[in-house]
């Protein structure tokens, strides 16, 4: 069954363009420095896998050859819904392996050090468009003539898979709303999730504050999942919002702080590109947090001031001065937080300061010619290729080299 990825424009007319409707239309490929990870205490393996989550594919191995999951070291996670080659490093006291299956394969390259997030140089994409009608054609060249510089490097969508309805857990528990953010974690679902969690936040959102009545449910349909099992439990005996929110792992933890800092990092940079880019060069995508602003092309004096231009993500804990704290300010008083508010994040953990480059630009841009799409009668395809820094969403690429293009969102 094809699977189809949409983005959403709201300057949009047209019919869909369609995005992974197939693994091989996104390819990905990491770049790591063989020198910087050079080491003799692992064996170094190239991972390919199709269709296939990264820590679904570790987990696989990590049974398959009764290595411990936290022996398996990585530079990052790939997507699930393409074609992805990454490197996976194993101490040599498990010895060596190999894995040659339809949707996986391990093969052995060489030694290296244990491998670290941190390791990863950047990523190599080759990605195809679909269903592009003939009359976008021209609108698509021009917009492709300015792609060598670059999109605002924002979060993409990937980031937020915690949101629901532009609300954030981090936030709810910012302000104080424990019982909010406890209901997105047990009410909101996607699409993906399997049908005995949909079917249960479903019982729990009709039956919100019934925890007898929600708990008897879960033992009636032998529900194991120890997230929601555990903080029902707490809800049932104490009814504490707070305490219930303590059941939920470090990992998800992180990605609902990361999810907020995320966002405010996109909603300053929007603001300080709304500086530099005339009205008539600015388009608009939404996606799930709100907007995107995009810039169709940019004066060139303004890029090179921007190209190496870094921005810092908002933290508590630092003194921000100049331009940079007054956008600061401005977003979080849209937010209607102080930045000492963001201390009252709980146990959930702390909003880490790091600094982010202004824009993505792609390099050893190729781009490939519109020819006629197999899989969708009547309409066009092309294909990109092209590198960035770890860090960047190549959907913000796509999303810039299609602008004025009518896209479609997928469902969650």
């Amino acid at each position: 069954m094809c699977l189809f990825f949409f983005l959403k424009s709201l300057n949009s007319r047209g019919d869909f363009m369609k995005l992974r409707m197939k693994p091989e239309d996104f390819i990905v490929e990491e770049i790591v420095d063989f020198d910087k990870i050079s080491g003799n205490k692992c064996y170094l393996y190239k991972l390919t896998k199709r269709n296939i989550e990264s820590l679904r594919a570790f987990s696989y191995i990590s049974k398959k050859f009764r290595i411990p999951l936290r022996d398996i070291g990585y530079c990052g996670l790939k997507d699930r819904h393409a074609l992805t080659t990454q490197y996976v490093s194993i101490p040599k006291k498990y010895g060596k392996f190999s894995l040659d299956e339809p949707n996986l394969k391990l093969e052995l390259i060489g030694e290296s050090k244990f491998l670290l997030l941190g390791d990863l140089e950047g990523n190599r994409f080759t990605i195809t468009v679909r269903g592009l009608k003939k009359e976008d054609i021209p609108k698509m060249k021009e917009n492709l003539k300015y792609l060598e510089f670059g999109a605002p490097n924002y979060f993409d969508s990937q980031r937020f898979g915690s949101v629901f309805d532009k609300k954030f857990i981090s936030k709810e528990v910012i302000k104080g709303n424990y019982e909010e953010a406890v209901k997105i974690l047990l009410t909101k679902y996607k699409k993906s999730e399997k049908k005995i969690i949909k079917d249960l936040k479903r019982f729990i959102a009709k039956n919100w504050g019934d925890w007898n009545k929600i708990w008897n449910y879960i033992e009636k349909n032998n529900i194991k999942a120890r997230l929601y099992v555990n903080m029902v439990k707490e809800l049932k005996e104490s009814g504490d919002y707070k305490k219930a929110l303590s059941y939920v792992d470090d990992r998800l933890k992180k990605i609902f702080v990361a999810a907020y800092q995320s966002y405010l990092w996109n909603e300053c940079v929007k603001e300080l590109l709304s500086k530099y880019i005339p009205e008539e060069d600015r388009v608009y995508y939404e996606y799930e947090c709100g907007t995107l602003m995009f810039y169709k092309k940019m004066d060139e004096d303004i890029f090179n001031m921007l190209k190496d231009k870094k921005f810092p993500t908002i933290a508590p804990d630092i003194e921000y001065s100049g331009e940079e704290k007054k956008i600061i300010e401005k977003i979080l008083k849209n937010e209607g937080v102080g930045i000492k508010d963001l201390n009252n994040i709980g146990d959930l953990g702390r909003f880490i300061y790091s600094e982010r480059k202004i824009l993505s630009i792609p390099k050893n841009l190729k781009i490939g010619d519109f020819e006629e799409d197999e899989l969708n009668k009547g309409k066009y395809k092309i294909t990109l290729s092209y590198e960035l820094e770890k860090g960047s969403y190549a959907t913000i690429i796509i999303k810039r080299a299609f602008l004025g293009v009518k896209t479609k969102k997928r469902k969650r």
